[in-house]
């Protein structure tokens, strides 16, 4: 008989993690269900079995006694919804998505069964600046888990730094379906297109994107487009950025885009700029920015920093280049490597292919996140 493993996230599924959704429908010899508090994009992350407290029906008198339970911070979901659906389901291993996520499941998962924590970013890092009583939930959660996954090697330090035993760590990369991805190199005969992709949050540096392309290409025709909205800042604090170097008239803001038609933008830029850093809070990328993964798989070279895992995901000088988290000149000789030698360009799109391929396919690390869990049992 197979196993089962329950997967844990607070929201199934933001268009951002669908790393979670490639996990669920890639299990092998796991029979998998997701847990979640709320609901979104279920047209596009179409997966059952689903349980979802907002998806209880209204009749229901647990509804809107866990509901106010948790609203008014009295008690959260570790010691009334997620017991009852532990209870019913009975997962042989319990998959937390994010730290805080564990720290609710820690109480109430049975002694005989295993729990696992992956981090992304915030979670270890803004999260816990500062915030004492956060650090002991994870200490109590670091005492207790079983295993903690994480996207590299930046990542995992930051959990050792904060209490987790290097025994319990393991390094899981985020996975990507190479199958829905056609790679198309850059060409020299098109206009030169730079992309850049995220939420409007400090971490991901598009203040300093749009000087480093000002500084190599304004006034040519060469395109600056940003995918993705706003979050922490509105548009306006990027269009003022751009007034004041004067490009502009060559940056366009796409908004948040379906996820084939952010692949075409991806298949029509020539490179994908991440210009991301460390933001003031203490936020910062967990392991590296997804779409550095996608675009490398879809033979795009890379601009990027030095950040978090960033290294870890694109190899300087073969796949792309990094630059110094923050620093525009930088940036800008980097974008002008890539200006001056359309023949290196297609080489490390060749390079970002093959590479992702090899570390980042879901074909590989489905099975390798179910060898983790089987070790273990």
């Amino acid at each position: 008989m197979s196993k089962t493993v329950g997967h844990f996230v607070d929201n199934y599924l933001p268009l951002t993690q669908t790393f979670v959704y490639q996990y669920l429908i890639n299990h092998d010899r796991y029979r998998p269900f997701v847990c979640s508090t709320y609901s979104e994009n279920l047209e596009k992350f179409e997966f059952e079995p689903r349980e979802t407290f907002m998806e209880l029906s209204r009749l229901n008198p647990r509804f809107w006694i866990d509901g106010a339970l948790k609203k008014f911070d009295i008690r959260d979901f570790g010691k009334t919804y997620y017991p009852r659906v532990i209870s019913r389901r009975d997962p042989d291993i319990l998959h937390a998505h994010f730290g805080p996520i564990g720290v609710s499941l820690a109480p109430c998962r049975k002694a005989d069964r295993k729990l696992v924590t992956s981090f992304y970013g915030y979670d270890a890092s803004r999260l816990v600046e500062g915030d004492e009583e956060m650090r002991d939930n994870y200490q109590r959660l670091f005492d207790g888990g079983d295993l903690f996954l994480v996207e590299g090697p930046a990542m995992r330090d930051k959990l050792l730094d904060i209490g987790c035993p290097r025994s319990k760590t393991s390094i899981q990369r985020i996975a990507i379906d190479m199958s829905r991805i056609t790679p198309q190199y850059p060409t020299e005969d098109s206009s030169f297109r730079v992309l850049m992709v995220g939420r409007f949050v400090e971490k991901k540096g598009f203040p300093d994107g749009i000087k480093a392309f000002a500084e190599v290409f304004k006034g040519t025709d060469a395109e600056l487009r940003i995918v993705g909205g706003e979050y922490e800042y509105g548009r306006e604090r990027l269009e003022h950025v751009a007034n004041s170097v004067d490009i502009q008239d060559q940056i366009t803001f796409t908004g948040y885009l379906e996820y084939e038609a952010y692949l075409e933008e991806i298949n029509q830029c020539s490179l994908l700029l991440a210009p991301s850093k460390r933001a003031e809070s203490g936020d910062s990328e967990g392991g590296a920015p997804t779409v550095l993964i996608e675009a490398q798989a879809s033979g795009k070279p890379v601009v990027a920093t030095t950040h978090a895992d960033i290294p870890y995901v694109v190899e300087d000088g073969e796949t792309g280049f990094l630059a110094s988290p923050g620093d525009v000149p930088e940036l800008a000789k980097a974008l002008q490597h890539c200006v001056r030698d359309p023949e290196l360009m297609m080489q490390m799109g060749q390079a970002g292919v093959q590479r992702m391929a090899e570390r980042h396919s879901i074909d590989n690390l489905a099975p390798a996140l179910e060898e983790k869990y089987d070790e273990l049992r």
